[in-house]
C-alpha cells in the first residue's frame, strides 16, 4: 500500500520515503543536482536534455558518503519532466547491490547525523 508524502510543491503517492540530500546524477557526460531521492527514484534539477516521459537511460550517481564517496550506475525510466522548472523524475529500474547499499548507507549517515 502507498501512502501519501508531501515533498516540496506537491502531494504524491510514493512508495518510498524521499530524502532531501546532496547528490549528483550524470546523464551522458553532464552532470545534474538532485533535488530528492528515494531507493526507487530521484529529482534532477533543471535538466535540459532530450529525454522524455518514458524513455529510458543510463545514470550514473555520485553520493557524497563519508570517506572518499561513491559512485554507483543504474538505469531509470523518466516519469515525469516538467515543463515549467525543468525537474525530471527518473524511476531507477535496477538497483543492483552496491546501489542499493550505497543508497542505504548514506541514508543510515544522514539519519544519524540528525539531517532526514
Amino acid at each position: 500500500m502507498r501512502r501519501r508524502t508531501t515533498v516540496g510543491r506537491a502531494s504524491e503517492r510514493r512508495r518510498d520515503r524521499r530524502m532531501m540530500a546532496p547528490m549528483t546524477a550524470v546523464i551522458g557526460n553532464t552532470p545534474y543536482a538532485i533535488g530528492d531521492w528515494s531507493l526507487g527514484g530521484v529529482r534532477i534539477l533543471d535538466y535540459f536534455g532530450s529525454l522524455e516521459t518514458g524513455d529510458v537511460a543510463s545514470i550514473r550517481v555520485l553520493v557524497p558518503t563519508a570517506g572518499p564517496g561513491a559512485l554507483f550506475h543504474a538505469t531509470g525510466e523518466v516519469r515525469r519532466r516538467d515543463p515549467d522548472d525543468g525537474d525530471l523524475g527518473m524511476a531507477f529500474s535496477d538497483l543492483d547491490g552496491i546501489a542499493f547499499d550505497t543508497l542505504s548507507r548514506y541514508l543510515r549517515e544522514r539519519l544519524l547525523r540528525g539531517h532526514a
